[in-house]
């Protein structure tokens, strides 16, 4: 629910400068992430070329050898899984070149023999493959990216796992929450996950939150995400990795546009409330508020009679009396606390506080404008 703009930029590096450019020339995406990394010798490509997605994974390797490509070529998916792999030989395919599906699937294989082609087979889309882990590590440059960056994860293990689309996967799943973008709330969520021998996440703990939904969120998120898993001493093991999930509103509009949504849909439930309140006997629950329209819940007061679950033990001692409980309501008709000023104990409060907090409210107004607000709810319980 959000979206960025990446500005890219080029930037070089000569390893040396001459009349006739020899060495290896370097280009970088704005954020600093390698775009290219290219070896000349007296102008012409010779050498090692390497080009990199903007998650920092290979795009590609290729070998030069004076001007013709000659080694082997690779080409990856951004995923870090190889799309196509070929040898050259003086700029003539020589030997099996090999193509990828997305899943990692074999598509086609074709042999060739000083450029001419010798045989090809090809394969059908195989749905049910699963891609080993390790495969994932034939392009992925994470490792070398967060320690570019200085930011290295913090784990349990000697190499830590990381994400095979980079971290920046993590955040393409992040689904905003309503809630959060009402309030403009911007932030980061700190959490713990445990990734297993496959790469996958099998638990979150949140170490340091943001609330209104953002914690769940994150985790979703984490959950969504396959990782390259960690490894001791070169054998892959379950570990736990510390990530920071960033809650940033890139698009101010999307606020407004949440809003009004809200607000159509409180329009929508005021005309059956006034309905519905208008029908429920006297006394039985009764809002009342210092403002100038007091809020009210959407649903009308049955919204919260039917959250309230009498305990057991009341129903059995036929327990009567009133429950009277202070709310905060915020502007947007969010719950924020509760307070009990009487009750009537056997858990029946607990159980109306409760009840309070799961209901929507359409929020206070003074001179038509949404406000912050205190109520006092007046239960009159009677079990017959």
């Amino acid at each position: 629910m959000y979206c960025k703009v990446l500005l890219t930029g080029i930037f070089f590096v000569f390893l040396s400068i001459s009349n006739a450019q020899s060495g290896i020339m370097r280009s970088y995406y704005s954020d600093g992430v390698p775009r290219s990394e290219v070896s000349y010798v007296n102008d012409i490509l010779d050498g090692q070329a390497l080009y990199y997605y903007p998650n920092g994974n290979l795009k590609s390797e290729k070998n030069y050898s004076k001007g013709k490509l000659h080694g082997f070529v690779r080409e990856y998916f951004d995923n870090g899984l190889l799309k196509e792999e070929y040898a050259m030989r003086d700029g003539l395919n020589e030997g099996t070149y090999r193509s990828y599906y997305e899943n990692g699937g074999l598509k086609e294989l074709i042999i060739y023999e000083k450029g001419i082609q010798i045989r090809k087979n090809n394969f059908s889309y195989d749905a049910t493959y699963v891609t080993p882990v390790e495969a994932f590590q034939a392009g992925n440059r994470q490792q070398q990216v967060l320690y570019k960056r200085k930011t290295m994860l913090i784990c349990n293990v000697e190499i830590c796992p990381v994400p095979v689309g980079g971290l920046s996967s993590i955040q393409e799943n992040l689904v905003y929450p309503e809630h959060a973008l009402l309030y403009g709330l911007e932030g980061t969520v700190v959490l713990i996950a445990t990734i297993s021998e496959k790469g996958e996440v099998v638990a979150t703990e949140i170490v340091k939150g943001i609330g209104l939904g953002c914690d769940e969120a994150a985790q979703e998120a984490v959950k969504k995400t396959q990782f390259i898993p960690g490894q001791n001493f070169g054998k892959v093991v379950e570990s736990k990795v510390t990530l920071n999930v960033e809650f940033k509103i890139f698009d101010r509009s999307l606020i407004q546009n949440v809003k009004e949504m809200d607000g159509n849909k409180n329009q929508e439930h005021n005309t059956i409330n006034e309905k519905q309140i208008s029908n429920k006997p006297a006394n039985v629950l009764s809002i009342n508020c210092d403002e100038q329209v007091c809020p009210r819940p959407i649903g009308g007061v049955d919204a919260i009679i039917e959250k309230f679950e009498i305990p057991s033990v009341a129903k059995r001692l036929k327990i009567k009396g009133e429950i009277v409980i202070e709310a905060e309501v915020d502007k947007f008709g969010i719950i924020r606390d509760t307070k009990v000023i009487k009750g009537v104990g056997y858990g029946c409060d607990d159980a109306l506080e409760i009840a309070i907090l799961k209901t929507k409210f359409v929020s206070a107004k003074n001179n038509g404008i949404d406000v912050d607000s205190k109520i006092i709810l007046s239960y009159t319980l009677s079990i017959d």
